[in-house]
């Protein structure tokens, strides 16, 4: 607890429970509302604590606290490079402690929606993201969580479309995989 927390608690009882509940929703705040989600539209919104443009023309460079949320992907991470324009990026390099990404596939039927669509998370110390071809790429303590299947490996190379993997490096490779109840 910080210093100035006991001085605060010793107003009220009601106060100091609704100033603790007050920090507690502003600092959980950012845990709900984190790489998992999507946009709810058309919208490709991009947070940052700061960005700036690059020599070469449509990359831009992002740090502190990066965030892109589309409404069938979404990353986060410490910093990131975006390749092309900002609504419709060609490739997406983002690295963090761990750098997050998220996809909605489409299902066997042809739905992205919430319900019918495939949830596919992956996590690794840098993430890269070829929009064009649909295929990530990431390295460093990699995870690719699907459906029915957890991977774990130093490098693990992902098409989103077809579903398919390749992974290796130093360690190895994990799969836990949990079969159909049918």
């Amino acid at each position: 607890m910080p210093p100035a927390f006991p001085v605060l608690c010793s107003l009220s009882n009601a106060r100091c429970a609704s100033l603790a509940l007050l920090m507690f929703l502003s600092g959980a705040q950012k845990g709900w509302a984190g790489p998992l989600d999507f946009s709810s539209d058309d919208t490709v919104t991009i947070t940052a604590e700061r960005a700036w443009e690059a020599d070469e023309p449509e990359v831009i460079h992002f740090s502190g606290d990066f965030e892109l949320h589309a409404p069938d992907w979404s990353m986060s991470g410490d910093t990131a490079v975006v390749y092309g324009k900002l609504d419709d990026p060609d490739r997406v390099i983002v690295e963090g402690n761990p750098a997050t990404v998220s996809f909605l596939r489409e299902s066997e039927d042809g739905a992205s929606d919430g319900e019918s669509g495939e949830r596919v998370d992956g996590e690794a110390s840098i993430v890269e993201y070829f929009r064009a071809t649909d295929k990530l790429i990431m390295r460093g303590s990699s995870r690719l969580v699907r459906e029915d299947s957890n991977l774990t490996s130093e490098i693990i190379e992902y098409d989103v479309e077809t579903d398919r993997y390749s992974a290796g490096g130093e360690g190895g490779i994990n799969i836990e995989y949990t079969p159909d109840d049918d």
